[in-house]
């Protein structure tokens, strides 16, 4: 649950020196700029549920997760906490301001306890310019936020077991088949009840579809779930 409450300032350390080379984005930069950039990346550590950065607040800096979970999420119009995504080890955050717009448009919050790095957004801004490569990673990364975020639109209006599915399904290429997420998590995401999401995991579970433990869902088989959902 996105927890409204001042972001804060978390643990900060020198950003480590080989942490930028592992991410995709980077890897194709030259040695030195690579070096020249990691002398402005700062790394963090906030503990479970603390807060990043607030929906409205100054985008200052872009995020790379280094370890852990991060959920972006907002408040929607009901004033329902809504997940938008989780991103894990090597992804970005807080980068849709890159095209434009001068505050985050979601609040990120630490899904678990997390190591993260930032690197201020001017200094990325002018790598966006020098490095055609590094925008056109961008482009395709924001793509597909965005068409998650299309996808969770069009379930809305589907049945809340067919949104569960749904999540979990998409949950698969971020965990595979074990999600370390609770049903009240699944519960934000698929913007339902917690008590309807328990109802819902039950019935998975009677059926073999699912096992639940504490802070983790197992899914049996995701051709099972996947020919559930495209047989409502």
């Amino acid at each position: 649950m996105l927890t409204m409450t001042s972001a804060r300032p978390g643990i900060t350390r020198p950003a480590p020196k080989s942490f930028l080379a592992t991410m995709d984005i980077f890897k194709k930069l030259p040695a030195a700029v690579l070096q020249e950039v990691e002398k402005r990346m700062v790394e963090k550590r906030y503990i479970k549920h603390d807060p990043i950065f607030l929906e409205g607040d100054p985008a200052e800096s872009v995020w790379f997760v280094k370890e852990g979970h991060v959920k972006a999420g907002n408040t929607a119009a009901n004033g329902r906490c809504q997940t938008l995504c989780l991103v894990g080890p090597q992804s970005m955050f807080g980068t849709c301001c890159c095209l434009g717009g001068g505050e985050y448009p979601c609040s990120s919050v630490a899904e678990s306890d997390v190591t993260v790095v930032s690197l201020p957004m001017k200094d990325f801004m002018v790598l966006l310019a020098r490095y055609p490569e590094i925008s056109t990673a961008l482009v395709a990364h924001i793509s597909q936020r965005l068409r998650q975020s299309k996808n969770m639109q069009t379930f809305e209006q589907e049945s809340v077991e067919k949104r569960i599915l749904h999540v979990l399904l998409n949950l698969v290429g971020e965990f595979g088949n074990t999600i370390p997420l609770t049903r009240r998590e699944i519960a934000e995401m698929a913007g339902t009840t917690v008590e309807t999401s328990i109802r819902t995991f039950s019935r998975f579970e009677e059926e073999g579809l699912v096992s639940t433990t504490r802070g983790r869902i197992t899914l049996k088989s995701t051709k099972d779930l996947n020919d559930r959902m495209e047989h409502m």
